[in-house]
């Protein structure tokens, strides 16, 4: 049963997921992955909550952390978006993206780790 509900808060993540893809798509053309970076910060901040409040072997930390998260936030997008960057020889928005990320998720981790 629990698979079950992880399948689905996934799916509830990624649909969250594409919402956000939608709206920023529609709002920024230059070419900097917005987006994505939106969301894994605001996953980053959601697993730090979960991590601290939410023991690992329980049914909320399953939903939200594993579930919701892993369908939320995109570990696979974020580095295509790097490659794309580079095979367009933008190397200081490739740059900016990786420290931009790096540094606002594990800031976002933290945050919602000592909330």
């Amino acid at each position: 049963m629990m698979l079950l509900y992880i399948m689905i808060s996934s799916g509830i993540g990624a649909l969250c997921r594409n919402f956000v893809n939608e709206f920023f798509t529609k709002l920024y053309t230059n070419h900097f992955p917005v987006a994505t970076l939106t969301v894994n910060v605001i996953g980053s901040l959601i697993i730090g909550f979960a991590a601290q409040y939410l023991n690992d072997d329980s049914f909320s930390y399953a939903i939200i952390a594993i579930g919701f998260c892993g369908g939320f936030t995109t570990f696979s997008t974020h580095f295509l978006e790097i490659y794309e960057r580079y095979l367009l020889k933008s190397y200081k928005m490739m740059t900016i993206y990786i420290v931009s990320t790096v540094i606002l998720s594990i800031g976002a981790c933290y945050l919602g780790y000592h909330l």
